[in-house]
């Protein structure tokens, strides 16, 4: 059954006017919901078809997708290591003289899986670590951040720091 539809949505996407905006909607719409329901089910896998049209040619590839994605991780952007440390060492580093090996130990952050989880939901987590820690000024840091939506590149790189990549004027 799915093969067929996703036949009938390349063909659809084909000959359609405007192929890019009917191909996001009807893949969030309906195609990614239906892999989404197969994959749960006991260890099955899909392939995806894809079709690329061009004047001379169509061009069909195939993807056989074996594992399940949260959208958000799908669609996150990477983070940045030198921004997160220029945004450390302004926010967090000069108000709260908090170095990062011991911001590190406070939110006892020891793998990239911790400081995933901590910086899950827009870093409300991380937060609560710092308010249980008393840890204020840093907490009123780590909200310019998130306001400034640079999260991601915090992350980046406390994930640097934990992996043994400490700058001089942090450590």
């Amino acid at each position: 059954m799915i093969k067929k539809f996703l036949i009938l949505s390349c063909f659809v996407f084909l000959f359609a006017s405007s192929p890019e905006a009917i191909i996001k909607k009807d893949f969030n719409e309906n195609v990614l919901p239906q892999i989404l329901e197969d994959l749960n089910k006991n260890g099955e896998s899909i392939i995806i078809l894809r079709v690329y049209k061009t004047p001379k040619s169509i061009t069909l590839k195939t993807y056989k997708v074996e594992q399940t994605f949260a959208k958000s991780e799908l669609f996150e952007k990477k983070g940045d290591y030198n921004q997160g440390y220029k945004y450390y060492t302004k926010y967090i580093l000069k108000p709260s003289q908090i170095k990062v090996t011991d911001f590190v130990k406070i939110i006892g952050a020891k793998t990239d899986e911790d400081l995933d989880t901590l910086f899950a939901n827009n870093g409300k987590k991380l937060i609560e670590v710092l308010k249980d820690q008393k840890q204020f000024i840093a907490i009123k840091g780590i909200e310019k951040i998130i306001k400034k939506g640079k999260l991601n590149d915090l992350k980046a790189f406390l994930k640097g720091v934990i992996a043994g990549k400490v700058p001089a004027s942090c450590s």
